[in-house]
């Protein structure tokens, strides 16, 4: 690796000249990702010039060609254009072209290649850059039976798969975590700042180009160690246009959902559940309503445009409440107040653009964002004998993007953006953009408000004593959010484009501040009693604090193996984060037919507190990247290509919440004689003391304290390596190699232990340390902290524990993947691809999130809090799918019919297992059933697969050609109705040896089918 002096001093001498260059823009900056480029080569150039018009704004600009015939006109703005070839003046020869986000389409002229060369939508073999994945333009979006959401366009590119259901947003990209990857819309970056899980998004009529970029990306783009999802917006044209939509989804038109039922353990203590309705959900019901309109023209013939579009879904949903496993099931306790739950979402969104062609070289846009969702809830009591619900509300809360109860998380987004073409030979895109989100939970009274807290009620069919009451009124459920909570992003970005004989030098530069307020969440009602049983309550168990204690100890129902554990929980706090890069890139065309790519990029990011102190730092992180494009035939109809690079990725605000700020979360397990009216334990006896498995008992953290000194970021190298033909203008295909590595993560680490074994073997006095509050690390590294043994807050100790200390195995994780891909270019009236993918998503980390549990401490998980919890760990990764077939196209049978389909074929997700060790060494905290063990040990994914996951969505579309503009489509999902098991509870056992009775029981379905009614008018004045 290049010296990072070496690369700081380059950049800043880079940027110094742009800076002067580009004197005559305004201060701000822009995101090159958001156009494409147009390129070709013209025999006897003498003379010569080429103008490229958008044929739908007007906007004109004309390249010279070089002495040997080649040009390249960079940062053109997506959409139609007309290319004329200027031979002394006069228009020697012309064709169409359509510029895509991100890539660069040929345009040249040459009699050897003229016979191919077709007006309209070309061969999509793109060999200016080597990048992974696939563009889908507004009509082909409209053309596919999908969800009119951004995951679903994700979902058709290869290498990626679905988030584990239970998160609230997200997928993974190439084997990685959910919270791994980058969005932008129109450059702007717009993913969720807390947590990185999923993004704020727009209305999907306005969505004008969308690309997937699933690996071998250049220097431009960072802070993904998966996938960059890069969406760029329509503009208003020089003709005035207008439409409107309204789609329905009626449940009238849905197949019954699948009930859940426990699985059969086989165990004496789940002998009543074994095999047994666990949940009614065929009685669930959901229709679903989306409004949208837009207008979109001239202000100023030729210069200035607006597009503005509207939309709205309101979805109402009823059915048992399924928001925690332990509510809406047919042994819940509180299905009294809580069992039926009703729901009624709305996300209002909007887009309006506005592009201002101030001359042919110089552009200014604007873009006004809103993404709003808010939803209503209502709950119920619920009669598992008769199967009904009742009338009168127990509950009614209002919630507005809040990941648990909302079906997205948006925002409010202002984004400025000017590209310049200051000389043919330079260019400079500028951004500068904010967005909020603002977050809100309400709760309406309803009866008599209780006073005082009133603890949550958890009792596992297993741990309740015969005859005793377990029920509650309280309504509120796990974990809820502070009211009036927000986050913020504030990005600058500026990137400048150079191009000289053969190379085009390419730097750039970007800040991004982000800021949470109110983040975290408390537990609803003040705390929560989790009943628990024994089989043995003479034999000693461990509950988490690190000691081992007989249930009968405590007397009471103790001797009969019953106990209760209260817990409280509180994280709200103030957070932030900054991130800044730099990039130097040339593109060299190093021959006629090979581009060879060369970049550097510089990451930087610093995580801060609820006071706003850095606690987390990142500087001067180089990650280089190379590639290369051969044109094999000369005539951009076989690319063979590849691809190497380093990949970073930053932290979100999240981390702060628990991780450096104060933070509430402690336990005590008492033996108790009742329980009252209200399900609270009664008679109670401690069994142990008040504890915090990870130290958190509301004290401030010390932020020295909190980070490995010289700690990496999370990064992965990735090496790809493949090719695409044009067969024929009907026939495309191709197939690629992709191998990534990830060569280090941060997570946290909780175990006091191998601290203590230093200061013992250092003789240093730990008499006054106030304890261990868990270290953001690089897992599997010797790592070094510093550490206040003194309990002065200013004389710390330089603690260097080695690998073996830590005794950890290094973090790995490792994606390999062979694609193969079949196309028919849109031609003779129809457009398909099929892709095919083989993969293996190995190791002992899934990266910043873990699916085996659905933990969202993103960068925070327990994954690595202590050396036991990770014996086992290597294996299947829960993002593995060893194939997948994805098929999409659409047909038009006559100019007024069209026939779409989406075909999906995916194995299953690996299984594991997740119970109580026996073999806690003491002084190590004791996580409880977490770990891979279970009355064995069972390393991860070797429990086989969850079934193959097969899904056929189509649809038909109806144009009369009496009514110009009007269409009329249905589609429907899931045709063949196949609800496949997504997600099992992998969890084993309660405490000891007892085994869950809701291990093993599917989680979630894929939704049964459903069709969807849809009527559009567009009108073109």
């Amino acid at each position: 690796m290049l010296k990072k002096t070496v690369l700081v001093r380059a950049l800043q001498v880079a940027f110094s000249a742009a800076a002067l260059s580009a004197a005559v823009v305004p201060v701000a900056t822009a995101q090159s990702n958001a156009s494409g480029t147009i390129f070709g080569n013209i025999e006897s150039p003498a003379g010569t010039s080429v103008v490229l018009s958008n044929t739908d704004t007007g906007a004109r600009r004309v390249v010279t060609p070089d002495a040997s015939g080649r040009y390249t006109a960079t940062a053109m703005a997506a959409g139609h254009y007309k290319v004329e070839l200027m031979r002394n003046g006069a228009v020697a020869k012309t064709q169409e072209i359509d510029v895509l986000i991100g890539q660069g389409v040929d345009a040249s002229f040459l009699s050897s290649v003229q016979a191919v060369q077709v007006t309209g939508r070309r061969s999509r073999i793109d060999i200016s850059n080597s990048n992974n994945g696939a563009t889908f333009t507004a009509k082909e979006l409209a053309a596919l039976p999908i969800a009119q959401s951004v995951d679903a366009i994700i979902q058709l590119a290869p290498n990626t798969t679905r988030a584990d259901s239970r998160y609230a947003a997200g997928a993974s990209f190439g084997g990685g975590g959910a919270s791994e990857n980058a969005y932008y819309i129109n450059g702007f970056p717009v993913t969720n700042p807390l947590t990185q899980l999923g993004a704020s998004e727009l209305p999907f009529g306005a969505i004008a180009q969308a690309q997937i970029l699933t690996g071998g990306f250049g220097a431009e783009f960072g802070r993904s160690v998966g996938g960059v999802v890069n969406i760029t917006t329509k503009s208003g044209t020089n003709t005035w246009e207008a439409g409107a939509s309204f789609s329905i989804e009626p449940n009238s038109t849905r197949a019954a959902y699948k009930d859940s039922y426990y699985a059969v353990t086989g165990k004496s203590e789940n002998k009543s559940t074994d095999g047994t309705l666990f949940r009614r959900n065929q009685d669930n019901t959901r229709t679903e309503k989306i409004y949208g309109a837009y207008v979109g023209g001239p202000i100023i013939q030729d210069k200035l445009f607006m597009f503005v579009s509207v939309e709205e879904r309101k979805s109402e949903e009823a059915g048992t409440n399924a928001t925690l496993n332990t509510l809406g099931t047919r042994t819940s306790t509180s299905n009294a107040t809580t069992g039926w739950e009703e729901k009624q979402d709305k996300i209002q969104r909007y887009m309006g653009k506005f592009d201002w062609n101030i001359t042919d070289n110089h552009r200014l846009e604007a873009t006004f964002l809103g993404d709003t969702p808010k939803t209503d809830r209502q709950l119920y009591s619920y009669d598992y004998n008769t199967f009904t619900h009742g009338n009168t509300a127990t509950a009614s809360q209002h919630y507005k993007n809040d990941s648990t109860y909302n079906p997205s998380v948006g925002a409010e987004t202002q984004i400025l953006r000017y590209i310049g073409n200051i000389t043919d030979n330079l260019t400079v895109t500028a951004l500068y953009g904010q967005s909020k989100t603002k977050n809100e939970s309400r709760y309406d009274v309803i009866g008599t408000p209780t006073t005082g807290d009133l603890f949550q009620v958890n009792a596992p069919v297993a741990a309740r004593y015969p005859g005793l009451n377990y029920t509650t009124t309280q309504t509120l459920s796990g974990n809820v959010s502070a009211n009036d909570a927000s986050s913020k992003i504030k990005s600058k970005r500026l990137d400048v484009e150079y191009k000289w004989t053969e190379h085009k030098f390419r730097a750039g530069l970007d800040d991004n501040k982000l800021s949470s307020e109110g983040a975290g969440q408390v537990i609803g009602g003040g705390g929560s009693w989790t009943y628990g049983h024994v089989n043995s309550p003479t034999t000693p168990i461990s509950f988490g604090d690190g000691k081992l204690v007989a249930p009968a100890s405590g007397g009471g129902l103790g001797t009969q193996g019953y106990y209760v554990t209260k817990r409280i929980f509180d994280d709200t706090t103030s957070a932030g984060s900054d991130q800044s890069a730099q990039y130097l890139e040339d593109q060299w065309q190093a021959t006629k037919d090979l581009l060879v790519t060369v970049g550097l990029r510089n990451e930087n990011f610093k995580n801060k507190n609820g006071d706003g102190v850095t606690f987390l730092e990142v500087k001067n992180f180089v990650t280089p990247r190379v590639a290369a494009v051969w044109d094999a035939n000369g005539d951009a109809s076989l690319k063979v290509f590849g691809s190497a690079g380093r990949y970073a990725l930053q932290i979100p605000t999240h981390l702060a919440v628990r991780g450096a700020s104060r933070s509430l979360n402690v336990r005590q397990v008492f033996t108790y004689t009742g329980t009252d009216a209200q399900g609270q334990p009664t008679g109670l006896v401690p069994l142990t003391g008040v504890f915090s498995t990870n130290n958190e008992v509301g004290q401030a953290k010390d932020p020295k304290t909190l980070t490995a000194l010289g700690i990496d970021p999370s990064y992965q190298d990735e090496i790809t390596l493949g090719f695409e033909k044009a067969w024929s203008p009907e026939l495309n295909f191709g197939a690629k190699v992709t191998y990534r590595d990830l060569k280090a993560t941060i997570d946290d680490f909780c175990d006091p232990s191998p601290i203590l074994a230093w200061a013992k073997r250092n003789n240093v006095d730990a008499s006054h340390y106030g304890g261990f509050n868990c270290a953001s690390f690089n897992p599997g590294e010797d790592n070094t902290f510093l550490v206040d043994f003194a309990g002065t807050g200013s004389n710390y100790s330089t603690v260097h524990l080695t690998k073996a200390d830590l005794q950890f195995d290094k973090a790995k994780r490792t994606y390999t993947a062979l694609d193969l891909f079949l196309e028919h270019p849109m031609r003779n009236g129809w457009y398909g691809r099929v892709n095919y993918t083989w993969s293996r998503s190995k190791g002992n980390t899934e990266g910043q999130t873990r699916s085996d549990n659905a933990q969202t401490d993103v960068a925070a998980t327990s994954t690595w809090d202590n050396w036991p919890l990770m014996v086992g760990a290597n294996g299947l990764l829960p993002n593995d799918r060893e194939h997948q077939v994805k098929a999409f196209g659409f047909y038009e049978v006559t100019k007024e019919w069209i026939v779409g389909g989406n075909f999906l074929a995916a194995s299953g997700r690996p299984r594991s297992c997740f119970g109580n060790r026996p073999d806690i060494p003491e002084g190590i905290d004791d996580y409880g059933s977490v770990y891979f063990y279970c009355d064995k040990e069972t390393p991860r994914g070797s429990l086989g697969r969850l079934p193959w996951d097969i899904r056929l969505d189509a649809n038909l579309t109806y144009r009369p050609a009496m009514i110009k503009g009007l269409s009329v489509k249905v589609d429907v999902f899931n045709v063949f109705n196949k609800q496949t098991a997504q997600t099992i509870d992998e969890t084993y056992n309660l405490d000891g040896t007892t085994v869950a009775s809701t291990y093993g029981r599917v989680i979630s379905y894929t939704p049964p089918r459903a069709a969807k009614f849809t009527v559009e008018y567009n009108h073109r004045f």
